[in-house]
């Protein structure tokens, strides 16, 4: 599939993203794994690609940024495997919304708080944005913690962007 410029106007880009500055980027269309390689800052890269994807990959994505703040705190943990149970049609809606609340008290007891709210912070968004690329935008927003994180989730997107295409 290319996203043209038009598919990506109609996504309602920030206002720093202008017609003129996506048609500079995209020409007559780029696939997703071009648009992961532009020059262009990450933040970027994902939101955009993150728009066009299957809900079961940002919903994947989500989960996996989520992995990403190496909580260590068991509730954490077990609040993103939840999610991951959830979405695959194997936990209920009353156990997230458990796992939901033991994970959000534990990340507000940790004596490290804001690692703990970051990954508690990924971990609800990938759970409960209504949108998948809202969870998928979210989760990798709370996650990134430099250049070299916002690289491994480019290069997990492609991964999975390329996963998809052999399925």
């Amino acid at each position: 599939m290319k996203v043209t410029v038009d598919m990506i106007m109609g996504k309602t880009p920030c206002e720093e993203w202008t017609r003129e500055r996506v048609e500079e980027q995209i020409g007559e269309g780029k696939t997703l794994l071009e648009i992961l390689d532009l020059d262009i800052e990450a933040r970027g890269r994902i939101w955009a690609v993150t728009r066009f994807l299957p809900d079961e990959i940002n919903r994947a994505f989500a989960i996996w940024c989520a992995r990403q703040c190496k909580p260590d705190v068991s509730e954490i943990r077990e609040y993103i495997d939840t999610i991951e149970r959830y979405y695959a049609g194997e936990a209920t809606k009353e156990e997230l919304e458990a796992a939901d609340r033991a994970a959000g008290s534990a990340a507000d007891s940790a004596a490290d708080r804001d690692a703990y709210s970051a990954a508690y912070s990924a971990a609800y968004w990938a759970a409960y944005s209504a949108v998948a690329w809202a969870a998928a935008g979210g989760a990798a927003q709370r996650a990134a913690d430099g250049a070299e994180m916002r690289q491994r989730q480019i290069d997990k997107l492609k991964q999975m962007i390329k996963e998809g295409e052999n399925d």
